[in-house]
């Protein structure tokens, strides 16, 4: 009966379409899609949204919204930009196709500013502030993106594809590649994380001084 349908509201909206984002990338995101998922007539989502444009970035808000606090027994700043390296990295691997939504969507909600808040204060405690800081967030956040998508794309578990060692690679014309095909052919996506915020946190070390 209608009376026992779950009303249509903005949270709803949202949430179904983070959810078909999840399935389908942004692509697969519509406004008759969404209506249809919902059990809702189409026009009825534009009372709560008015274009597809604001729905993806209130989707993208969404997730940055679920973003766990960490805690850190230190006052060491890259103790703090490691843990919260760890969580951003925890939440894209909760919702990995989503989570581009972030390299494309200025945050400007209560939930970006305060991982960039966030950011920002663990830069200070290794004295970087101003343009000096924010340079050093970009380069961590250019960092954490490349590095989820590597890791979805390469992850059958959040529907990439898994690579295989390479094939017939001439030896003369790349002695290098040639002599690391097992490692070009596998992914220890946890140790290549760690591998890649230590070279990071050396930098930033290097830059103190």
């Amino acid at each position: 009966m209608s009376g026992d349908r779950e009303p249509l509201t903005r949270d709803r909206i949202v949430e179904a379409a983070v959810r078909m984002i999840e399935r389908g990338g942004v692509e697969a995101v519509s406004m008759r899609r969404l209506a249809a998922e919902l059990g809702a007539g189409t026009m009825s989502l534009y009372n709560h949204v008015p274009n597809k444009a604001v729905l993806v970035d209130l989707a993208a808000e969404r997730l940055m919204a679920e973003a766990r606090p960490y805690h850190v027994d230190s006052d060491d700043w890259r103790d703090h930009v490691r843990a919260h390296a760890r969580a951003v990295r925890e939440l894209a691997r909760r919702h990995p196709r989503a989570f581009v939504l972030l390299a494309t969507r200025r945050l400007s909600s209560d939930a970006g500013l305060r991982t960039i808040e966030t950011a920002l204060a663990n830069l200070a405690r290794a004295g970087f502030r101003g343009r000096v800081a924010v340079g050093a967030m970009r380069a961590m956040v250019s960092y954490l993106l490349g590095t989820v998508m590597r890791e979805v794309a390469t992850s059958p578990e959040h529907g990439g594809i898994a690579l295989s060692a390479f094939t017939g690679v001439d030896a003369e014309a790349f002695p290098l590649a040639a002599g690391a095909l097992d490692e070009l052919g596998t992914f220890d996506h946890d140790q290549e994380f760690e591998f890649g915020l230590e070279l990071l946190i050396a930098a930033l070390e290097r830059y103190q001084t």
